[in-house]
């Protein structure tokens, strides 16, 4: 409405006799391609009232040769630039004035006169085209605070939850009791059971009674696990006529308290998972809503400036949003299609947005490579320092079929690139099972968007709530951000691991219990920095038992140093050879490694 508002104040706007303003507002307009048709019905039904008759028919020819021209232009297939049109624009004007008149002798003047009106309809149409994409894109934020509710009902479901997870922690008590309250608690169940209804009772613990201090030696020999010596038991069998059953039930009571204590450290180990698993929930639902921002308020300027050359080069533009990650890489959503029968590479659309952007960006790995009529969904995303591959090798125990050890590596995430290496408790098919059950709800929990300690902590708590046995697996994981190059390893379980860089092989260690087992701590990563050309080599155990020397770590962080080749894939072979070599040709134990490598994109 308030386009079409400045429409009919162009039709009243005149200068020396003309009204230039008029084709400059409609055409700057329609180029925009912004509710053309209620825009071109009421700009001609304002022309018809408002200008005068020479001018109706002068400017309403022109602006209709104008549209007539630039729709030939597309039925030919011809993409026609935003300053063509305007130029064309200014030129059909003059020469539609010039037409009519031909017969007539124009003064000098009058000639001068139309044709600086021809040169402020080309560049004012172009300028205030511009001005028009500006005021059009300015609706984004509309959209933006319509959906502002929803984070902020997330993030207080968020507190919510963390809230009960803290409720839960609380509840707990320190598991074990001190050694002063254990002794206690089985004094009180010796009398209780041996000694209260013994007739002696009250002259072995009157006020002469030498028994007590009797009963708490016995009680500290017991729950020390000391062996009740020859004092002791004289002692005993002088003051007790009862001493075999006071020993035996003395016994049996500390073996109760320890079973009670053992269940007891259990509960509040199953608790403090629970607690985990709702603290993990609630980060879900707060950080990472917090992991990729919207950010077209802040980026108002440079998306006119993308939907404007992306339209000027010939793309239908809807949709578009830019979204920046913490690490601050840019994203970029568009739907993208042709005005034109013909198709276009994505390279050109690419072209166009780097021309706008301030950081090099690139074509998202799902995009087609031809934007066609068919309106698709396009992401562009920055250029990352690194673009990582993978080869691996693996050798299977003697014995077995298939080996104990899963891998798996690929994308969980743009710009986030994960390898992850399991060895399975024992060898064989159950191995195997465990193996790989581990590393797919890994990469389920990465590709849904669980940060990586999360992911383990839920993980360990689901192995052993599932579990109708104790079952572990170990866990190497490492998590590449491509943008920067930071490597995290998260090591459950796990034996070292490698990078080598240009001058040197770094050695990652860290000692942490087997996924699967309750006592799993909070998982603290190792951070490491990547550049092109780097391999970080992850092992099996397997590889540093068979290597059967006296430190197998500083051998094999030799051989990853002198290795020639580069290739992932043949870096791996090559490398399980050498190690061969050190087993006399025999497979004592599952054996792999897997070899990331890095280059620049």
């Amino acid at each position: 409405m308030l386009l079409i508002a400045v429409g009919a104040l162009s039709c009243r706007i005149k200068i020396f006799g003309c009204f230039p303003f008029v084709v400059i507002w409609f055409v700057a307009v329609y180029m925009e391609e912004y509710g053309r048709r209620a825009f071109v019905a009421f700009m001609m039904l304002f022309m018809f009232l408002w200008l005068p008759i020479v001018g109706l028919c002068r400017y309403g020819i022109t602006l209709l040769v104008w549209m007539v021209v630039m729709a030939i232009f597309g039925r030919m297939g011809l993409g026609v630039k935003r300053i063509t049109q305007s130029v064309f624009a200014g030129l059909i004007s003059v020469g539609i004035y010039y037409g009519g008149c031909v017969l007539s002798n124009l003064e000098q003047q009058e000639m001068i006169l139309i044709g600086l009106e021809g040169m402020l309809i080309a560049g004012a149409s172009f300028v205030v085209n511009h001005l028009v994409a500006m005021f059009l894109q300015w609706d984004v934020s509309k959209s933006n605070k319509e959906n502002e509710q929803l984070p902020a009902q997330v993030q207080n479901y968020s507190m919510a939850m963390a809230g009960l997870a803290k409720s839960i922690q609380s509840m707990m008590q320190p598991i074990g009791m001190p050694d002063s309250e254990n002794r206690a608690t089985m004094e009180q169940e010796l009398r209780h059971r041996i000694c209260v209804p013994c007739e002696r009772y009250q002259l072995c613990f009157g006020q002469c009674g030498a028994m007590a201090p009797v009963i708490g030696e016995l009680v500290r020999v017991v729950e020390e696990g000391e062996e009740i010596d020859e004092g002791l038991q004289d002692k005993l069998y002088t003051q007790c006529q009862r001493a075999e059953v006071l020993i035996r039930e003395a016994v049996s009571v500390f073996e109760k308290l320890e079973l009670n204590m053992a269940w007891y450290r259990r509960l509040c180990e199953h608790r403090e998972m629970i607690a985990g698993q709702i603290d993990a929930m609630a980060y879900v639902m707060g950080e990472c809503l917090e992991e990729e921002k919207l950010c077209d308020n802040k980026e108002r300027w440079r998306l006119m400036q993308i939907k404007y050359r992306l339209k000027d080069a010939g793309f239908r533009v809807s949709q578009l949003h830019i979204y920046r990650r913490k690490n601050g890489a840019c994203r970029i959503s568009v739907e993208l299609s042709t005005r034109l029968k013909t198709c276009v590479t994505q390279k050109e659309a690419l072209g166009e947005i780097n021309a706008c952007c301030s950081t090099e960006m690139v074509a998202g790995e799902k995009n087609r490579n031809i934007i066609g009529r068919e309106r698709t969904t396009y992401e562009f995303v920055s250029k990352p320092k690194i673009v990582c591959d993978y080869g691996v090798a693996k050798m299977v125990q003697e014995g077995q079929e298939v080996s104990g050890d899963s891998f798996r590596a690929g994308q969980c995430a743009p710009g986030k690139y994960i390898m992850c290496l399991s060895d399975g408790m024992g060898s064989g098919q159950e191995a195997r099972m465990e193996s790989e059950t581990v590393v797919d709800l890994l990469f389920q929990f990465a590709e849904a968007g669980f940060a990586m300690d999360v992911a383990l902590r839920l993980m360990n708590a689901a192995m052993i709530f599932g579990a109708d046995r104790e079952r572990f697996s170990t866990l190497d994981v490492c998590q590449v951000d491509e943008d920067t190059g930071i490597v995290d390893f998260y090591k459950v379980g796990a034996h070292v691991s490698y990078i080598r860089h240009k001058s040197r092989v770094e050695v990652i260690d860290a000692e942490s219990l087997p996924m699967g087992a309750a006592g799993m701590g909070e998982p603290e990563p190792n951070r490491c920095y990547l550049e092109p050309g780097d391999c970080l080599v992850m092992v099996t155990d397997g590889v540093l038992e068979c290597l059967h020397v006296e430190k197998p770590v500083e051998v094999l962080q030799d051989m990853i140093r002198e290795m020639e080749t580069c290739e992932p894939a043949v870096f791996s072979r090559k490398l399980l050879e050498r190690i061969m070599l050190f087993t006399g040709g025999r497979v004592l134990d599952d054996m792999t490694v897997l070899t990331l490598k890095t280059e620049e994109r």
